[in-house]
């Protein structure tokens, strides 16, 4: 027995020193980078099946074999044409896949709820000190289904087999995030009504107030701007412009500072409360940010205004709303844009009453916040 005791006890320790050690360690946790850039990319739809979303993360893939992420990451949720979604990190090796989601057709990429989980994935999987955020898909600036949210003809965001997202419905979903930037790598948000409603995500947004030809942005050439000490917007945006210009194509762009959305917000409330006619006669001869023959929702707004009376200061604080903008003379579709008077910011301009419910535009909250002034 003597022998045995101590035999059985070394046998004890034995066993639990084992147990410990194969016990799995979790993995640390990434520490924070200085900035993780989110491209959301919806490309189940003509874009996708073009292949220019494959295009665009061949140009991430260069850029970022060339030294652009700055000690940054860079994410794409891309969900392809007619494929499961996935959110990939571009590195200078490639895309590697970082999350599957699950192949669910009845789950779009334009519902809140994919939207709000992807936000999530982002912080998870890259956590940073602070995100910046590329849209990338079609989009038709604030306007609204006819019904709900989703409608197969129209679209304020995205086009996920024909679903669609409003801006407040984007709005909500988007509700408590904070980025150093957005950008709109998409057509027509360029307008007051849609940076408006999405102005307290982010102190700078850049975006195309008319039609953007569809190659996008050249990413290959712009990565490097959104990873700067300082996102630089204007330089990606005019960056894009000569892209565009250079091989004489249509583009008109510009950025927005929305730290002076207050200023500008009390400015245009001033002069609507003391405007007497709000639908003047000139209404359609305003510069058009929409192609001839389609209804437009969306005409220069200092063209518009300065129809509505607008004066120095008014235009003083829309100078320091958009700062920076450019456009050449031919839009996509024979639209027409006199450059002299480009403002590089989109507005509804309603004719008669009617239009104040066109669409839902009534649920913004330009309209709720600013229109309804005096009305």
């Amino acid at each position: 027995m003597k022998y045995l005791f101590p035999l059985f006890f070394l046998l004890m320790f034995a066993s639990c020193g084992d147990k410990d050690k194969d016990e799995p360690v979790a993995p640390p946790a990434p520490s924070p980078v200085s900035r993780t850039v989110l491209v959301y990319m919806v490309a189940d739809n003509t874009l996708g099946s073009s292949g220019l979303d494959a295009a665009d993360i061949s140009e991430m893939v260069t850029a970022t074999a060339k030294g652009e992420l700055n000690g940054g990451r860079l994410l794409v949720y891309r969900d392809a044409y007619n494929a499961a979604p996935l959110m990939l990190e571009i590195t200078p090796d490639g895309a590697k896949t970082v999350k599957e989601y699950p192949d669910d057709r009845t789950v779009y990429s334009v519902d809140p709820g994919r939207i709000t989980e992807v936000m999530a994935d982002m912080k998870e999987l890259a956590p940073a000190k602070e995100y910046g955020l590329i849209m990338w898909s079609h989009a038709n600036g604030w306007i609204g289904s006819p019904g709900g949210n989703y409608d197969n003809r129209y679209r304020a965001f995205g086009d996920d087999r024909g679903h669609h997202i409003t801006l407040p419905t984007l709005a909500d979903a988007l509700k408590g995030e904070k980025f150093s930037f957005v950008y709109f790598d998409c057509c027509l948000m360029g307008n007051i009504e849609t940076i408006y409603e999405l102005r307290d995500l982010a102190p700078v947004m850049a975006a195309a107030p008319t039609e953007l030809g569809i190659e996008g942005m050249p990413y290959d050439e712009t990565l490097g701007y959104f990873f700067m000490p300082e996102p630089d917007l204007e330089g990606a945006a005019s960056t894009t412009w000569e892209w565009y210009s250079g091989r004489s194509r249509e583009c008109q762009l510009a950025v927005y500072d929305l730290t002076a959305m207050p200023h500008f917000v009390e400015a245009t409330r001033t002069l609507l409360a003391g405007t007497a006619n709000r639908y003047p006669e000139g209404i359609t001869d305003l510069q058009r940010y929409i192609k001839p023959g389609e209804y437009c929702h969306s005409y220069d707004m200092a063209d518009y205004y300065s129809l509505l009376g607008a004066g120095s200061d008014w235009h003083d604080a829309l100078d320091r709303l958009v700062t920076w903008k450019a456009a050449t003379p031919d839009g996509i579709g024979f639209l027409r844009i006199d450059t002299d008077r480009y403002c590089g910011l989109g507005s509804h301009a309603p004719r008669t009453s009617d239009d104040l419910t066109y669409r839902h535009y009534d649920d913004l909250a330009w309209y709720k916040d600013v229109v309804s002034a005096g009305l």
